[in-house]
């Protein structure tokens, strides 16, 4: 009888000492993936506020595009460090329901021929004339040169799509994510974007 305890005891000294180390490792694998977890966090937060490189090109051979990566962010990070927290409040929004933010800088350059603006058709130019105009579907340019005024209107169109990266691919099969592009399709000839930056808020 005593011989059996003693088996007993041996075999649950046993399991005990393997279930010491299992949690030993099971420990020190979740503090290294909690280190990990936490450097990527870091970098991601840096890439949030790095300047993201943008890859151009051109589409029906006239309009520009802009792609890049998005950036992933964990919702408590977003809230700590990126948010905007008095332009959400001006929007009345929470935090919490922002799932993406993007912001771009656009510029708009060219050169337009300003025409006199006269009151016949058939007139000619002459020294006295103070007005001349520009229009497009883009822009619209009056200048007065007697008042030294210049009233413009410029407009924009700009449509974004964001797609997602599959993380495994097998023939026409596509699953996982993998992170997430953004595609920027400019419209305006004038306008060129600057900088862009997107995150998605997980």
């Amino acid at each position: 009888m005593e011989k059996k305890y003693k088996k007993i005891l041996g075999i649950l000294a046993v399991l005990a000492v393997l279930l010491l180390v299992g949690l030993a490792v099971y420990y020190v694998g979740h503090q290294r993936e909690s280190a990990l977890n936490a450097q990527i966090r870091d970098l991601q937060i840096q890439l949030a506020h790095a300047r993201i490189p943008m890859q151009t090109g051109t589409i029906r051979d006239s309009l520009p595009t802009v792609s890049q990566q998005a950036v992933e962010v964990d919702k408590t990070d977003y809230k700590k460090q990126l948010a905007d927290r008095k332009l959400i409040k001006d929007l009345e929004l929470q935090i919490s329901q922002v799932k993406a933010e993007n912001t771009m800088l656009r510029e708009t350059i060219g050169k337009v021929r300003l025409e006199p603006v006269r009151p016949a058709a058939d007139s000619l130019p002459t020294a006295a004339d103070t007005l001349f105009a520009y229009h497009d579907q883009w822009v619209d340019f009056r200048l007065n040169t007697q008042d030294h005024t210049l009233d413009y209107a410029m407009r924009d169109s700009l449509k974004t799509y964001i797609d997602r990266i599959p993380k495994h691919k097998l023939l026409w099969w596509r699953w996982g994510t993998k992170g997430y592009r953004v595609h920027h399709v400019n419209f305006n000839p004038h306008s060129k974007i600057l900088y862009s930056q997107t995150i998605i808020v997980k």
